[in-house]
């Protein structure tokens, strides 16, 4: 799989992903070069948002060995982002899928927002209308709360380590068929979603954006190897889970996978086939 990293953000997120041989990952910005990177590119700088989206610069050759499934990934900040659609435009041919990171947007000028709020608008509103296969919208102050307390030193490299592993779990049950349990399909309509952290014990889920309108739920549940061995309540009490999950609008599913870690965890896949541009107040 292919992984396409946008500004700063998004660089800095493709690159946590360099330590899975499964990518190959791509990175574009206006900072100063990466040491040895050879699969870097630099964008001509610009002063404004605008600018990035309007003078367009030709990455047929940085991108020529993309094909297959790609995986763009973008954040809200800065002014890079501006480059987001004709940057996605040389990759079109691609199975694409797009992992939007939003900051956290309190502090933010008018200005600020509104560009964040466009580009989020605009990447989702491509996707629904089927041009992206999804959009994983992540929102950093939601990771930062299922982290806990995180330094100054090192902060968005925690942030960043924990959408890169827990991406790439999801990746890994969505190819593996499960063990117990039946995966549904989403619907066409809903190529939304955001990835949930859950409690295997409890059933607490943490999501890692505040969806609203949600309309399917899909679970993956990693269980030790000898525990799936000796566990014969397990299954029933994970199906249990799941089931209490569900509500007349909501969609839900789940397979249980065998590992060889020591504690078992689990994540959701939450789907919604609306646009999210307004903040969750309920």
């Amino acid at each position: 799989m292919n992984i396409i990293g946008l500004g700063s953000a998004g660089c800095a997120l493709a690159t946590k992903f360099e330590v899975y041989p499964q990518y190959n990952i791509y990175k574009i910005d206006s900072a100063l070069p990466f040491l040895d990177d050879e699969n870097y590119f630099r964008l001509e700088e610009q002063d404004t948002f605008e600018e990035y989206e309007k003078n367009t610069q030709d990455l047929t050759e940085f991108l020529s060995t993309v094909s297959g499934e790609a995986v763009f990934i973008v954040g809200g900040g800065g002014n890079t982002p501006g480059a987001s659609l004709w940057i996605l435009e040389h990759i079109k041919d691609c199975r694409l899928h797009v992992i939007y990171i939003k900051p956290d947007t309190e502090l933010f000028g008018e200005y600020s927002l509104r560009k964040e709020r466009a580009l989020r608008g605009i990447l989702q509103e491509y996707a629904r209308s089927g041009l992206f296969e999804s959009i994983c919208l992540i929102d950093n102050t939601c990771v930062e709360d299922v982290i806990g307390n995180v330094p100054v030193i090192g902060y968005y490299e925690k942030l960043n380590g924990l959408i890169a592993n827990t991406k790439h779990m999801v990746n890994v049950f969505q190819n593996t068929p499960p063990l117990v349990g039946a995966r549904l399909t989403p619907l066409l309509a809903c190529r939304i979603y955001t990835i949930g952290i859950v409690d295997v014990n409890t059933g607490e889920e943490k999501l890692l954006y505040p969806l609203d309108l949600v309309r399917e739920k899909m679970y993956h549940y990693a269980i030790n190897r000898k525990r799936l061995e000796v566990d014969g309540m397990l299954a029933k009490e994970i199906k249990k889970q799941v089931k209490n999950k569900r509500k007349p609008e909501v969609k839900v599913s789940y397979g249980i996978y065998s590992t060889e870690y020591k504690e078992d965890y689990a994540y959701c896949l939450v789907y919604t086939s609306k646009v999210q541009l307004e903040e969750k107040t309920t």
